[in-house]
């Protein structure tokens, strides 16, 4: 779950709610991010405090989306009272938002034309079962269900234009804020729920000094967050519904995928979970086009050596599309080890450690180029040769495919947090002749083949959820062999 806020003081009253929290920045934009847990280890919950403005919480709610990947997103904080019932550090709960700014002015006066969100159907069925059971007595805030209008301006007049305008267009909105429009558009566009809490903290009547100065800023805050947090935890106590699965084709399975780590239990902080229906399992792995393909560390990289004429060797990347926290160093040495478990008995292998991340790497010659990598960024490599003979290298369709299942499998199986999507590389390197060919027909007495001057390359362009690279291992290493064929196959024209 993400949770974005305009204020510290917003912040500071969700933040009170998280444990071992851990700050992480937008690779491109720097924002900041902080994820912790919440009590019990039912979930984790990413936040971040990105100051006042529908333009600024639509920018930030997209970086948070493509970064964490989360189940929902919220925006919780203080607004002000546009109905007189409400009272000072009341919780009106967002059945919908207006952004209520569109419209048009001629001489006959103004003519509204909003845009409108409605909150998530399940968010919000949620929150009215936390309101009725846990915020239903004398010491709770009264939760008020109703829509909320979003706009550029403060407004604390009940006399100036925009509160006529407000009453006359948007009399069924109970509050006054600026910033959920432009969360709710980006949770539209990248189709992700979403919900908007908001703790009275003035009336918008021309005395916002007043009641900001007797303190009832962090006090609806405070309430705000509260009720927030409980009806998170309440969201992330059962395996998410259907919503925002993908359209199923005509008789194929009906399962729920793609369901982010950032609401998961324990190391699910970073897991792509899939929930299925009982006896029935997703049939095909979930690919999304990355928008900025992640950066690389190729196994020339890794190493920083190569020999002279080894092997043509594969290797596989699992790039983290999503947000993955950094393996401390303390436990690179015994990662190390345990890569080292997983290679051939049969060769003598080394192992290494630095700033990096963890490696092993066979040391035989004549077995040639073998490794394994786990990243402290959350990257994880593998590394073997291709079948061959004296004539070269071959492609084999059912060698990549099963081989590279084998490495997908032992990668994503490490016992570290999880991204929610990981960006799948392969590359062919210090390639010489490589052929398009079967395994069981070598050794060969002819063959015509590619001379390849560079590595044959398919990038991180497209991700897939972390569990699909777990429970479709197969069906992944099929598509990817696929892409290196095809690539093969063009640079060889």
């Amino acid at each position: 779950m993400v949770v974005l806020t305009a204020l510290p003081l917003e912040y500071d009253a969700v933040r009170e709610h998280l444990q071992g929290l851990a700050r992480s920045s937008h690779p491109a934009t720097g924002t900041q991010f902080e994820a912790g847990s919440l009590p019990g280890g039912t979930g984790r919950v990413a936040i971040a405090v990105l100051g006042p403005g529908n333009t600024d919480a639509a920018l930030l709610a997209g970086q948070a989306i493509e970064l964490f990947d989360p189940r929902a997103i919220l925006f919780v904080g203080i607004a002000g009272a546009l109905h007189d019932d409400l009272q000072l550090s009341d919780v009106v709960a967002a059945t919908k938002v207006y952004s209520y700014h569109g419209g048009s002015v001629t001489d006959d006066g103004f003519r509204a034309r909003p845009r409108s969100y409605d909150a998530d159907h399940e968010l919000l069925q949620r929150a009215y079962a936390v309101a009725r059971e846990q915020f239903s007595g004398p010491s709770t805030p009264m939760i008020h269900f109703r829509p909320v209008a979003a706009g550029e301006v403060v407004l604390n007049s009940r006399t100036q234009p925009l509160a006529d305008q407000l009453r006359t267009h948007y009399n069924d909105a109970a509050a006054i804020e600026m910033e959920s429009a432009g969360m709710a558009r980006a949770g539209h566009m990248h189709r992700k729920p979403t919900l908007t809490v908001r703790g009275i903290s003035d009336r918008a009547d021309g005395a916002k000094a007043i009641v900001d100065a007797a303190g009832w800023q962090p006090r609806a805050a405070r309430h705000a967050a509260d009720f927030t947090m409980a009806v998170i935890a309440d969201f992330l106590s059962a395996p998410p519904s259907s919503a925002g699965r993908r359209p199923e084709r005509a008789g194929s399975p009906s399962s729920i995928q793609n369901i982010n780590a950032i609401g998961a239990p324990a190391y699910g902080a970073l897991h792509g979970n899939v929930y299925v229906h009982e006896g029935e399992r997703p049939s095909t792995p979930e690919w999304r086009t990355v928008s900025r393909p992640p950066e690389v560390a190729w196994r020339s990289m890794i190493t920083r050596s190569t020999l002279n004429f080894e092997p043509s060797t594969l290797e596989v990347h699992l790039v983290p599309a999503t947000q993955a926290p950094y393996i401390e160093v303390r436990r690179l040495a015994g990662l190390a080890d345990e890569l080292a478990t997983h290679l051939p008995a049969r060769v003598a292998v080394e192992t290494e450690v630095d700033d990096r991340g963890a490696r092993a790497v066979s040391t035989d010659r004549r077995a040639g180029p073998q490794g394994l990598f786990l990243g402290r960024n959350g990257q994880r490599s593998a590394w073997e040769p291709l079948p061959r003979d004296t004539m070269g290298a071959l492609l084999d369709e059912s060698w990549l495919t099963d081989h590279l299942a084998a490495l997908i499998t032992t990668l994503i199986r490490f016992s570290l947090p999880r991204a929610a999507r990981y960006a799948p590389a392969l590359a062919v390197s210090s390639a010489t002749m490589l052929t398009i060919g079967r395994a069981d027909q070598l050794s060969r007495t002819a063959a015509s083949g590619f001379l390849m001057r560079d590595k044959l390359e398919v990038p991180p362009e497209e991700s897939v959820p972390a569990d699909d690279l777990d429970n479709l291992a197969s069906e992944v290493a099929a598509e990817l062999t696929a892409r290196l064929l095809l690539a093969f196959r063009q640079g060889n024209r």
